[in-house]
């Protein structure tokens, strides 16, 4: 065997101990970072409480109003027309837009020369057609004595009848056209035919009225009888028809805001339209105002607030919209956390939701129903009561 020199067993030596010395070194790096490294102690986060509103459940019968805007409209109105030609001579003193009249006040007057003169004319002719009818029938009772002595022919008694019946037909005729002028001469004053409001009004002393009936002297608007008209959706008239009573008749509380100040009155449906109207996609409603048959303040085109009785509800609570998450989800506070209850919503009531209980744990009376929104609290989170 050839022995090696000193110097490269040497080399061989310090090569095999190099990798040695490098893993060595790097341990005792490792063992001095992780020996010096900091400390991460745990920091405890304490549990966010929210601080929520609450109303208390109560459970019974609910009935829920419905707020709605309607119009007043007149329930009688009349458009005022002279039913015979002629000038106007006299004009009433409440002839004026505006104005108001009583029944069976004098509107105006037409010169009533020309129908007085044909209604003296008429009677004196049905006079003297009476005064020949008297006189045929005497001579028909001479006749009918002279043809029982056997004076005369049977010819000259049917004459005699015949012109009877003839005159009588006369007298008939001149009776009616004394009728029909007596009518002519009181139409020549137009009156009131109700009480109420004169608008759109077009006479005036001295214009000539030539046609009979064509042209307008004046609207007359029955303040007495007036009526809110205000539309029900298909949902609305719906439920109202599910109560089980009539609509007709139903009360309706009619509130018109006139400034600072409220006038409100008391109103009864008394119709409905007869279809769906097209623009609102609703049912017309008519309700008259109670006004005890005294003229009032409002006048057609007012805009007024109605409020109706909706259908009522039995053994359901009523709570703010802002109670609902979802469509079926309200938390009660237990405990001091919030716990999910499912609910059914059976109707809305302005800003207010009617509700009944729809899952396996029912809200009980008193239970304290949270009404603020929450965007991350759920069940479990803890609250606390405002």
């Amino acid at each position: 065997m050839t022995k090696q020199p000193p110097d490269k067993l040497k080399v061989r030596v310090r090569r095999a101990a190099l990798p040695t010395m490098i893993i060595a070194a790097t341990v005792g790096v490792i063992v001095l970072m992780m020996a010096t490294r900091p400390r991460l102690t745990p920091v405890e986060i304490p549990e966010r409480i929210w601080p929520v509103e609450v109303v208390e459940a109560r459970f019974g019968q609910v009935q829920p109003e419905l707020r709605l805007f309607g119009e007043i409209v007149a329930g009688r109105h009349s458009e005022l027309r002279p039913q015979v030609e002629g000038l106007v001579v006299e004009i009433g003193t409440n002839l004026h837009e505006g104005g108001q009249v009583e029944k069976g006040e004098l509107l105006l007057r037409i010169d009533a020369f020309d129908y007085e003169t044909a209604l003296a004319d008429n009677r004196s002719q049905l006079k003297e057609s009476s005064s020949r009818l008297e006189k045929l029938r005497r001579d028909l009772k001479r006749i009918e004595n002279l043809y029982q002595q056997k004076n005369v022919s049977e010819q000259a008694l049917d004459d005699a009848a015949l012109a009877v019946v003839e005159q009588e037909a006369l007298v008939e005729q001149r009776e009616i056209a004394v009728r029909r002028a007596e009518r002519d001469l009181r139409d020549t004053r137009l009156v009131a035919p109700f009480s109420g409001v004169l608008a759109n009004v077009t006479a005036d002393l001295g214009k000539e009225f030539s046609g009979f009936g064509n042209e307008v002297v004046a609207d007359l608007i029955d303040t007495s009888r007036l009526e809110a008209r205000f539309s029900l959706t298909n949902a609305q008239y719906g439920r109202l028809a599910q109560r089980g009573e009539p609509l007709l008749g139903l009360p309706v509380q009619v509130v018109w805001q006139v400034g600072a100040d409220t006038l409100s009155y008391s109103a009864r449906i008394e119709r409905l339209g007869a279809e769906v109207m097209a623009t609102t996609g609703g049912v017309d409603v008519f309700a008259v105002i109670d006004s005890g048959d005294q003229q009032t303040v409002l006048r057609p085109g007012v805009f007024v607030s109605v409020a109706l009785a909706d259908r009522g509800y039995a053994d359901a609570i009523r709570i703010p919209e802002s109670a609902l998450y979802g469509e079926d989800t309200v938390y009660v506070v237990e405990d001091g956390r919030l716990s999910l209850r499912q609910v059914a919503v059976l109707g809305y009531a302005g800003s207010e939701l009617i509700l009944k209980n729809a899952g396996e744990i029912p809200i009980q009376d008193g239970d304290q129903i949270v009404v603020t929104k929450l965007r991350e609290g759920g069940a479990g989170a803890r609250v606390v009561m405002r």
